[in-house]
């Protein structure tokens, strides 16, 4: 199992925070971003780790055994960022995390047991976090249904109310060797724009199954600057 972590964007929302450094190079609970998912990540037993690089790549050059770059990190999004590393997402299968996000190795162990070709890490418990971060929770979230067998009925739409969001997604993925084939047999025609959350949408609506994994532990996403000063006293 190799690891692939997302650091091509800047984070503009975390305004003078990036202007000179990635978002993953941001402190939290007094260690790096990127150091949280690489802790994480070694400690569940994964040594291959490559970086998908972007804006002010030369910051992340100690960082992980491999590097990929997405040139167009300022026009494209994650989607696009992933394929830069198709090399290793035809090879291995890969667990996939953004760089904005922290978590513990529990997760990571969880994803690595799962047998369907794509599985999504999700937090259940997601209203108490964000809404901590957002003053109404519904600003900055989309729509989440599972059903009994954890398998995704929806993601990616913007919810009218708190009933259709039954879990958070994290940001944390777990990818077999036929990802790449999946997404090319959709044909998707905005696939340098396309969000990772509309892929997976795109893909329920092809019959394509996306098995969903809970979280109940610690863990906290960072795209606002106020996220900082949330997680010194949350978490």
């Amino acid at each position: 199992m190799r690891a692939i972590i997302l650091a091509a964007g800047r984070g503009s929302r975390m305004g003078s925070l990036t202007s000179e450094q990635p978002k993953c190079l941001t402190e939290v609970h007094g260690k790096l971003l990127i150091q949280h998912q690489i802790d994480a990540l070694t400690a569940a037993g994964i040594n291959d780790i490559a970086i998908v690089t972007g804006y002010k790549s030369e910051c992340l050059k100690d960082y992980g055994t491999h590097h990929f770059h997405n040139p167009k990190w300022s026009e494209t999004n994650m989607v696009y960022s992933l394929f830069c590393a198709k090399e290793w997402l035809d090879e291995n299968d890969c667990i996939v995390s953004y760089s904005d996000i922290f978590y513990g190795p529990q997760i990571v162990k969880d994803l690595m047991e799962c047998q369907d070709n794509i599985a999504i890490a999700y937090d259940p418990n997601w209203i108490e976090l964000w809404s901590k971060r957002f003053d109404d929770p519904l600003d900055d979230a989309e729509t989440f249904r599972i059903d009994a067998n954890s398998y995704l009925l929806e993601i990616g739409q913007k919810p009218k109310t708190v009933e259709e969001i039954e879990g958070q997604y994290m940001g944390l993925l777990r990818l077999t060797s036929d990802f790449c084939r999946i997404v090319n047999e959709l044909r998707c025609s905005n696939f340098p724009v396309i969000s990772m959350t509309k892929l997976l949408s795109l893909f329920i609506k092809d019959s394509k199954k996306i098995y969903g994994v809970p979280h109940k532990g610690s863990w906290g996403e960072c795209d606002i600057i106020s996220d900082i000063d949330l997680y010194k006293t949350y978490q």
